[in-house]
């Protein structure tokens, strides 16, 4: 029987020819000095400037002492001051402002539903004497260097909504079972029902696990092949098998697991998982969704502002910065973030030059008339 095609009466749009108008904003720079908790410097520096000067830093790409001139016509010491006197001494103070921005941008979807969460470190590369630099951490060589700032995050991993929920610091002295805890009693606080946990390879140690098991959380990681766990990356092995975890310090105990073992063309894929998966294959097929975290990771460096500052505090603020303004265009539908950036730029520069032009015109204009 043949059906005729269903005529609509208005026809579908596409998403990606969203007019730039829905892009706009209005009180951008008001809601990140209410996130950041910015306060007024001067009176030619009000928080909302200050404010500006981070958001078309970030866009940009540049340091904020580059725009300062630009987007406040103030000089670079001034913004620079301001946004010091803002800043709390605690770092931890700082994330959980933080914390607080991605909340108030967080979907209803996120929250009607559980949601699988990803956790892993981005770290940024660090170039100058690492001796006398505090809260940096030595990792394996990348980008020509062995030293890093590090943040943790965690991500949710629902298609069209991979908001970041939480962020932390990483110093030398954290524990990965500390980096966890922090990361997982921020998503707490935002109210979200998390479904499972998708971690990183780095992970896979004793009291991570315990910590998920404490919380009652399922979760996926990577095994490390070293030790009586290589038996599990032979020829042949495959399904599920109970496994128990041990830590180098006897002081710090086991955790027991079970070890999902997939084979695989090059060699198996092996994970410790928590209780509550059906098969081996439905596990390796939920991990492939962790590397959605990656290009999040990717989306912050494009619009992370530039800085040679050695403080962790200021750091985090302009990555802090950069997420949040992620956080805001995911839920933008059928744009781009080089198209939101754009836009960021125009909507707090644009005033400015049109200012400058327009004095810069009568002063011409009077030279004129008096020769």
């Amino acid at each position: 029987m043949y059906h005729q095609p269903i005529r609509r009466k208005y026809p579908m749009r596409h998403r990606h020819l969203s007019p730039l108008g829905t892009l706009r904003q209005p009180g951008w720079d008001r809601w990140i000095a209410d996130v950041l908790r910015l306060s007024d410097y001067s009176n030619c520096a009000p928080r909302t400037v200050l404010a500006r000067c981070l958001l078309v830093a970030s866009a940009l790409g540049a340091a904020v002492s580059a725009v300062a001139r630009r987007v406040a016509e103030l000089g670079r010491e001034t913004v620079r001051k301001g946004i010091a006197a803002s800043l709390p001494d605690d770092v931890r103070q700082l994330e959980g402002r933080l914390a607080d921005g991605f909340r108030r941008v967080l979907p209803r979807a996120l929250r009607e539903r559980s949601v699988p969460v990803a956790i892993d470190i981005h770290r940024r590369p660090y170039y100058g004497d690492h001796d006398h630099t505090a809260g940096i951490t030595g990792a394996r060589s990348e980008n020509g260097t062995n030293w890093f700032w590090s943040y943790a995050t965690a991500t949710s991993l629902l298609p069209g909504h991979r908001h970041t929920l939480a962020i932390t610091t990483v110093g030398s002295d954290d524990t990965l079972t500390d980096v966890v805890e922090r990361l997982l009693a921020q998503v707490n606080w935002t109210g979200i029902e998390v479904r499972y946990v998708l971690l990183d390879r780095a992970f896979c140690a004793v009291g991570v696990v315990n910590a998920l098991v404490k919380r009652n959380m399922r979760f996926v990681i990577p095994l490390v092949r070293r030790g009586p766990a290589a038996r599990f990356f032979g020829r042949g092995c495959r399904g599920w098998h109970d496994y128990t975890l041990r830590a180098r310090r006897r002081a710090e105990g086991t955790a027991p697991v079970r070890v999902a073992v997939v084979p695989d063309t090059g060699r198996a894929l092996v994970f410790a998982c928590s209780a509550g998966w059906r098969t081996a294959a439905q596990v390796a097929l939920v991990y492939g969704r962790r590397f959605g975290i990656e290009s999040s990771y990717r989306q912050l460096g494009e619009c992370l502002a530039q800085t040679t500052s050695r403080d962790v505090v200021y750091r985090l603020l302009l990555v802090g910065v950069s997420l949040l303004i992620r956080a805001w265009w995911v839920d933008a539908p059928g744009t781009t973030l080089s198209l939101w950036r754009w836009e960021l730029i125009l909507a707090f520069t644009t005033d400015t030059e049109h200012r400058h032009t327009t004095q810069t015109g009568t002063t011409q204009t009077h030279t004129t008339q008096t020769t």
